[in-house]
């Protein structure tokens, strides 16, 4: 007996000392690893990083989860019984636990052979989002059994509902509740009924397969559920679910958005700035606000602007050719596939259809095109006529085809894009399926019919484009379009892409020769001319664009009609040092060609740098620099930055500009040399505003008399240059108001011939134009104001000297005080007239 008692001791022992090891090792591995919950007081989620115009309207976001944080007060009380309904009904009882929940589980669980039901209570829940993982393991179910009772004791069911309700994840991307009636109802998450609450509620065990966009009857069939488990928790009356079942709900549609498509490229340039300046992750999941420079309506008109001139420029080249050509056999099939719609989008915001070339009649000059077995539409000869075989040698202003069946074939399957509609009649039909074929809508009696889309014949363009448009005053850029189509390609040309600027350039040689001392009288020789290079045995003949010669002209009308030759001159005359320090003080960054081809703009800028360097001419002299962000901002409101430049060169400097006591020393030793100095620019100028106006009244006249006629269509004081390259590679057109300046560049990414005339003026000017006439409509038409120093006079055409006073053809010319001629030109001016052109 006594042995028996001895043995029961020592494993009583023994049993004792496996408990005290099993809780030393439960501690050692479950509790001492368990995560702390006192960071759950200082919840900060992965939250929204968004971005806004100037005036607050929301253009773009990054996020890693789509999240906005709402307060528990504004969630509707009928939203938080539908979550708990489905979720744990027994939310407001237990402490974390709920018991009953847990064994049913278990049964499920062993019966299952695994765990396929969780029992998990909404504080269990916030456990596994907030501290712990998605594991589906007894070990991760035992840990957040344990937080669940310490939340409980730590935090409110509030501020536990609180957590849950911004924490969890339901589907399309959306995280937390007001993200979710964002996505699925277009609304805060106060507006939700009871109905769509329910649906929202019912969505947590499996977002995906419960989407009422995916699966609308299991949507559905959740909702009920979730309804049923109120009123048996009599959170509603029965009458309350009956009328929720009945409710129709109307989901957000997802829909192509132009704002968000014309804002695209501009997005892209912040997303860069700020990946680069605050790292992805704070960019993704810091919640960061931005505020931007960015005009939206402005925005859209740029969109439109660049859209409508490249695909008119792509059309002008001629029509490149059906998807494929279908033989006859295999018509049926493919009428049948076609009245599906299945086919993909070929351009987001543009209704482009696939259609059958069934019919090609000469005789009425009309293609007939099935769009399915049953629905037919027609195209004119007038639709078509620039529908030709493409060839660089015609030009694109003249017609192609003067039949249709040079444009299309019987067996061609073609692009069709709605571009209206036309109102119907209402007819009897004696042969339905003949007519009403006809009509576009078949087997139809004597009935009142919807309108009828009207189409023509569509093909993407080739050619790409960019477009920058910014404040005189401030530089705030209003408008950045970097590409026919962000969704085809995020290169953004407008500020990434180096390109020749041509004849765009020449502004800045003329600058420097002003500055050298040439008045915009001073005459220039366009003269043929021939430069050899003895050591390479390389001959130059520079020409014009119309391949004619002036002889001597004003420096008013070399730049006016663009003429190379004369350019070259003056460059040669004053020589390249001050062309390459004038392109630096009006903001050019690129580097230079030292030699006489830049007078031919044959160096590579950005469209953005050209812009800010025409902006100097425009403010009068004054350093402009493009901005696009005007803050930044944190989650909690505090300001990181503001008034941030586009362009890297600038950003850099910002980056580097210390305010040290050695700096402004300087800053105030400069200010005393320029009072002391009367040639001195003002602080913040970076060209002298006399040759600032000068120059702004040699580009008036190149609108008014040369290359930049179609900006006379604007009807106010604009001036501007247009650029073409060799080769017609590259078309530019840069110009501006006192309020307004704006730059166009259209190009292929890979160089090639634009097509016959399709030079700045062609190709580039009526963007420029479209985008500014709708950029100003509010705006009153101020005229450019001349700095005192300036003085005016009535000089002769040709020679450049004081017009006689009967000559109705003088030009009232404004010049530098004490620069102006003191001859008059003879009664019959020797030089040749100059008869204006409209090609670079």
């Amino acid at each position: 007996m006594k042995r028996l008692l001895q043995v029961l001791l020592a494993l009583g022992l023994l049993a004792a000392l496996f408990c005290v090891a099993g809780v030393a090792l439960f501690y050692a591995f479950i509790l001492r690893e368990l995560p702390e919950i006192y960071t759950l007081k200082d919840y900060t989620p992965k939250l929204v990083t968004r971005v806004h115009s100037h005036d607050g309207v929301q253009i773009g976001s990054f996020y890693r989860e789509r999240r906005e944080i709402v307060p528990i007060e504004n969630v509707p009380t009928h939203l938080v019984h539908a979550f708990i309904a489905a979720e744990d009904g027994a939310f407001y009882q237990h402490e974390g636990l709920d018991y009953a929940g847990i064994l049913r589980a278990a049964i499920a669980n062993l019966k299952a052979g695994g765990i396929t039901q969780g029992g998990s209570t909404i504080t269990q829940q916030v456990a596994k989002t907030l501290l712990l993982t998605s594991d589906r393991t007894w070990l991760r179910k035992v840990k957040d059994m344990i937080l669940a009772q310490r939340i409980e004791k730590y935090l409110n069911k509030n501020e536990i509902l609180y957590l849950y309700l911004n924490q969890i994840y339901l589907g399309s991307g959306a995280y937390g509740v007001e993200s979710a009636a964002q996505t699925y109802f277009g609304k805060s998450v106060s507006g939700l009924s009871l109905a769509e609450s329910a649906l929202i509620a019912g969505l947590v065990p499996a977002p995906s397969r419960y989407s009422p966009r995916a699966n609308p009857a299991a949507a559905q069939n959740r909702q009920r559920f979730v309804l049923r488990r109120m009123e048996e928790e009599r959170f509603i009356s029965s009458e309350q679910r009956t009328s929720a079942l009945e409710q129709e709900l109307k989901f957000e549609a997802v829909e192509w958005d132009e704002t968000r498509a014309a804002a695209a490229y501009f997005v892209e340039e912040v997303r860069r700035y700020l990946e680069r300046h605050y790292g992805s992750e704070e960019m993704l999941t810091g919640g960061l606000n931005v505020r931007t420079t960015l005009d939206i309506e402005r925005q859209i008109d740029a969109y439109r602007a660049v859209r409508r001139g490249l695909r008119d420029q792509d059309r002008r080249q001629g029509f490149r050719g059906p998807i494929r050509s279908i033989p006859r056999m295999q018509w049926t099939a493919l009428l049948e596939e076609l009245a599906q719609g299945a086919s993909p989008s070929l351009e987001p915001g543009l209704t482009i259809v696939p259609a059958l070339v069934v019919d090609v009649d000469d005789k009425a000059q009309q293609v007939r095109l099935a769009l399915g077995p049953e629905r037919q539409t027609f195209l004119s000869l007038e639709d078509l006529k620039w529908a030709g075989e493409p060839d660089k040698e015609i030009d694109g202003a003249v017609p192609r085809v003067k039949k249709v069946s040079q444009a299309l074939a019987v067996g061609y399957l073609v692009w069709l894009e709605q571009v209206g509609e036309r109102p119907p009649e209402a007819v009897e039909l004696e042969d339905p399926n003949l007519e009403a074929i006809v009509l576009g809508y078949p087997n139809l009696g004597a009935v009142e019919l919807e309108p009828i889309p009207v189409y023509a014949l569509y093909q993407p363009p080739n050619v790409e484009g960019s477009l920058v448009a910014m404040d005189v005053e401030t530089g705030n850029v209003r408008a950045l379009i970097g590409g026919y189509s962000f969704h085809r390609s995020q290169f953004n040309r407008a500020v990434q892409s180096r390109r020749q600027p041509g004849s765009a350039f020449k502004p800045i040689i003329y600058a420097a020769a002003l500055k050298e001392g040439y008045t915009p009288a001073t005459i220039v020789y366009d003269t043929p001319i021939v430069y050899e290079d003895t050591e390479s045995g390389i001959t130059w003949k520079p020409g014009n664009y119309s391949d004619k010669f002036y002889g001597p002209i004003t420096l008013r009308s070399a730049l006016a009609h663009s003429r190379n030759v004369a350019t070259i001159k003056v460059l040669r005359a004053i020589g390249i040092p001050p062309v390459l320090e004038m392109a630096h003080a009006t903001g050019i960054r690129a580097s230079l060609e030292a030699n006489l081809s830049l007078a031919l703009g044959s160096s590579e800028v950005t469209l953005t740098e050209l812009v800010r360097a025409y902006a100097t001419f425009a403010s009068g002299g004054r350093r402009v620099t493009p901005r696009f962000i005007l803050e930044v901002r944190d989650r909690e409101g505090k300001l990181l930055e503001e008034n941030v430049p586009l362009l890297p060169a600038d950003q850099e400097a910002a980056e580097q500009d210390q305010f040290s006591i050695e700096q402004l020393l300087a800053e105030i030793r400069s200010t005393v040399d320029r009072e002391d100095d009367p040639d001195a620019l003002p602080p913040g100028y970076m060209l002298d505003p006399v040759i600032a106006y000068l120059m702004t009244d040699l580009l008036r006249a190149v609108v008014q008399e040369g290359t930049g006629w179609r900006a006379k269509a604007l009807r106010r004081p604009v001036a501007g240059k247009t650029g073409t390259t060799n080769n017609l590679h590259d078309a530019w057109f840069v110009g501006y108001t006192p309020q307004v300046v704006t730059g166009v560049w259209v190009g292929y990414d890979v160089a090639q011939n634009l097509g016959k005339n399709e030079t700045g003026s062609r190709a580039a000017a009526p963007i420029f134009v479209n985008y500014m006439r709708t950029a100003l409509a509010e705006l009153p038409p101020l005229d450019f104001s001349a700095p005192r120093s300036v003085v005016f006079a009535r000089i002769d055409r040709k020679t450049g000297l004081l017009a006689h006073p009967g000559d109705d053809k003088a030009v009232f010319q404004p010049f530098r005080e004490g620069t102006v001629p003191e001859e008059m030109a003879p009664q019959h001016a020797i030089f040749g007239s100059i008869r204006p052109t409209r090609l670079d």
